[in-house]
C-alpha cells in the first residue's frame, strides 16, 4: 500500500485544525492521533475512525457488524469538511483515553 498523497492528508488535517492532532507514517498509511491517542488511519483518501459507537454520524457511513474483523468507520473524503468530523475525532480520542484508564 502506498502512502496517501500529502495534499489529501493536509486537507483532512486542515478540517481538524482546532484539535490537537498529528499524523505519523505507518504501515503504508498515515496514523491519525488526537491528544496522543491513535484514533484512525488516512489511506486511499478515506479516514478510518476507530470508534464505531458514535450515533450522530450520517446513516450512509458504513458501520461494521459485530462479526467484522476490523471495527472501524470508513469516512469517505466527501465528508472532509463535515461539521461533525472534529467532534467525532475528539470523541474517539476521549473514549480511548477513558478505556486506557480502566
Amino acid at each position: 500500500m502506498a502512502f496517501e498523497e500529502e495534499t489529501i492528508v493536509k486537507e483532512w488535517l486542515d478540517h481538524l485544525s482546532g484539535l490537537n492532532v498529528e499524523v505519523k507514517k505507518m504501515f503504508g498509511c498515515y496514523c491519525l492521533y488526537c491528544d496522543g491517542q491513535a484514533v484512525g488511519w488516512i489511506h486511499d483518501s478515506v479516514l478510518s475512525l476507530r470508534e464505531v459507537a458514535l450515533g450522530y454520524l450520517p446513516e450512509d457511513i458504513k458501520r461494521p457488524s459485530p462479526k467484522d474483523k476490523i471495527q472501524e468507520l470508513v469516512i469517505p473524503f466527501d465528508y472532509v469538511g463535515a461539521e461533525w468530523l472534529p467532534k467525532a475525532v475528539q470523541d474517539t480520542a476521549d473514549i480511548r483515553k477513558r478505556e486506557k484508564a480502566r
